[in-house]
Parts: C-alpha cells; sequence; structure tokens
C-alpha cells in the first residue's frame, strides 16, 4: 500500500503536466473546507485541524482527527450555495481516511423551447463524492490521495467524471515548518451532457509553505498554484484585450515574462493563534484580485478573513471571501468528535 500510493503520486505528476484542453467541473476549485476559505482558497501546508481540509491535501494526517465529523454551507453567490459533510478516522490497517459529500446548487431556472413555449422550471446541481487515503512515509512526511466521483444535472442532461487527486507533507521536527505538494483533478468526464468531446477537469500542481513562531502565535503561509501552466493571464480578458502594438510593425504581442503573470499563481495567510481553542486568519488570493477586482474600485476583492472558536465539543467556523465588489460569500462550519461524545456517555 505505502509503494503503491508513492508510484501513483509520481505517475500523477507527469499526467498533470500532459493534461490540456478544456476544462469541465470547475466548482470542483471552490474550498469545502471553511479554514481553506478564510486562507486564501487553499493553502496546502497550512494545516489547522480541519478534518475538510483533507479535500486540499491528502496527506494532512492527524490522529486527532479520528472521528471526526464536520458540516459546513456556503452562500456562494446570489441563489449559489454550497453544503457539504465529512467524516475522518483512523485504520489499523491502511492509515488515515476520510470521507466527504459536496451539493453545489446553482438555483432554479425557467425552461423554453426554441418556440418559446414554457417547459416548467428545473434545478441546476453538481454532487461530489470524495474518499481520501494517507499514510505517514516516516516521522517528517506524509502522503496520500483522495479519488472522487463528480455528478451533474441540467433540466433532462446528465454528466459524471471522476478524478484522482494527489499529496505529500513534510512537517519539521518541532512542527513550525511545513511544506505541502498537491497535484489535483486529475480526471476527465466519463459520461458528458451533449454525448459529444469530454472534457478533462481543472488539473492543477500546488506548492505551499508555512511558517510558525515559537514565541509569537503567529503563522504564514505562501502558496504557488497552477505549477504547470506559466501564462495564466493568457485566459484574462481585459490582458487580451489589451496586447502591446509595435509602432513600426503594427503587429500586437504580449509579454509572459512579467510580475503579473508570477502574481497570479501566488496566496498568501497568516493565522493568529492565541490558543488551540481561538483562531482567526487572513487571506489574499493575487489571482482573484487581478482577474475580478475593478480598477475603479477594487475594495477588498481578493481578500478573505476567518476565525474558529472551539466551545465545549463543538468547533465553530466562519469566514467571509471576496469575490467581486457587488457581494461576498459567507462560509459557515460546525465540527465535532465523536469520541468525545462516547467518553461522554462511558462516564454517565
Amino acid at each position: 500500500m505505502k509503494y503503491s500510493l508513492l508510484v501513483v503520486f509520481v505517475f500523477g505528476v507527469m499526467t498533470g503536466i500532459a493534461q490540456n484542453g478544456n476544462s469541465a467541473f470547475a466548482f470542483t476549485q471552490i474550498p469545502i473546507s471553511v479554514v481553506s476559505a478564510a486562507l486564501g482558497g487553499s493553502q496546502v501546508a497550512t494545516w489547522r485541524g480541519d478534518v475538510n481540509q483533507v479535500s486540499d491535501n491528502p496527506a494532512f494526517i492527524d490522529s486527532s482527527l479520528h472521528q471526526s465529523v464536520s458540516l459546513n454551507y456556503l452562500n456562494y453567490l446570489t441563489t449559489i450555495n454550497q453544503a457539504s459533510i465529512a467524516y475522518s478516522r483512523m485504520f489499523d490497517s491502511i492509515g488515515f481516511g476520510s470521507m466527504y459529500l459536496r451539493y453545489f446548487d446553482y438555483g432554479t431556472f425557467q425552461g423554453y423551447d426554441e418556440s418559446g413555449n414554457d417547459l416548467g422550471e428545473f434545478k441546476v446541481v453538481d454532487y461530489e463524492v470524495g474518499i481520501s487515503f494517507g499514510r505517514k512515509l516516516n516521522d517528517h512526511i506524509n502522503y496520500g490521495a483522495t479519488l472522487k466521483n463528480v455528478f451533474s444535472s441540467m433540466y433532462q442532461s446528465f454528466a459524471y467524471g471522476a478524478a484522482l487527486d494527489l499529496g505529500g507533507y513534510y512537517q519539521s521536527t518541532n512542527g513550525n515548518f511545513t511544506a505541502g505538494l498537491t497535484i489535483d483533478n486529475l480526471g476527465l468526464e466519463i459520461i458528458d451532457y451533449s454525448g459529444g468531446e469530454r472534457n478533462f477537469f481543472p488539473a492543477s500542481i500546488n506548492a505551499a509553505i508555512s511558517k510558525k513562531f515559537d514565541k509569537a502565535p503567529i503563522m504564514f503561509g505562501l502558496q504557488y498554484s497552477n505549477i504547470q501552466t506559466w501564462d495564466l493571464a493568457g485566459v484574462d480578458g481585459d490582458v487580451l484585450a489589451n496586447p502591446t502594438i509595435d509602432p513600426l510593425t503594427g503587429e500586437e504581442s504580449r509579454p509572459i515574462v512579467t510580475l503579473d503573470n508570477l502574481a497570479r499563481h501566488l496566496s498568501a495567510s497568516v493565522a493568529l493563534i492565541p490558543s488551540d481553542n481561538f483562531n482567526l486568519m487572513l487571506g489574499y488570493n493575487f489571482r482573484r484580485r487581478l482577474e475580478l477586482a475593478t480598477s475603479e474600485r477594487p475594495g477588498l476583492v481578493g481578500f478573505s478573513f476567518g476565525a474558529n472558536i472551539k466551545i465545549k465539543r463543538f468547533g465553530i467556523q466562519y469566514a467571509i471571501t471576496n469575490y467581486h465588489l457587488s457581494g461576498t460569500s459567507n462560509h459557515f462550519g460546525i465540527t465535532t468528535n465523536l469520541n468525545e461524545w462516547y467518553s461522554k456517555k462511558s462516564l454517565n
């Protein structure tokens, strides 16, 4: 089992680099974890003890998550909502395992045929089911994999796809320095809405580091996402609409090696950790800021904020993310550990 996962990980690196073309099931890029949302959308090296973070990096292994359960809700934009549930436990034979279910609801729509006849209302929804397993390679390195199945329903059409996430995680002896590497969404549509061309998932390779200080309750994180693609500005309509024009030849061109392109790969975070029962988090996503903020009123687009509070046997999480000046997204989560409930009953 140990060496099989390592082989899959190396193979996944090569496959992730080779994938290209259109992307299917783009909603899988939206974070499930409230903590991840607060930290800028994804921080694959900043582990804050949330079982939902396993969906970002399946190598996040912690025995304290045995029998952990989490419920999450996201009001994404307008009537678009997401709900998820996750569960994890340790297995003596194979290591750490977890499972999550995500429900993504785009709302209710009115259907019409080509003649304008009313066909009634219908809903557009996506489902994602992920199963993760992780193991320790040694005292410092963990690795894991997540197999996920994605289902999508729109009117009378149906789509299905499957993908694999791979992750590695390093932690120093004192636990103050960590590093993570993930290869996400290695998969494609198996059943397409129209029965035509089957697209790949939005695959990405991501690396991150985080640093916590002995004498200050602060943790910093920095992530470089989409290692496999340098020119992320190449899909930004505003950038493509303003090319550089050679005054002599009139030819249009666009510089590729720029600080703008570098910034689109980066996200940063800081967590204030005064105690194990209370965390404050701040994240900044450079690409979100560059692509979604308006030049006239950028506001707080790209920033995210969150808090994690533990009260008795419950962990309560909240995050707010800014995708656009017109509105914000609110993430809510509640976690508990079933072991604490069992031990309570045994004492009565």
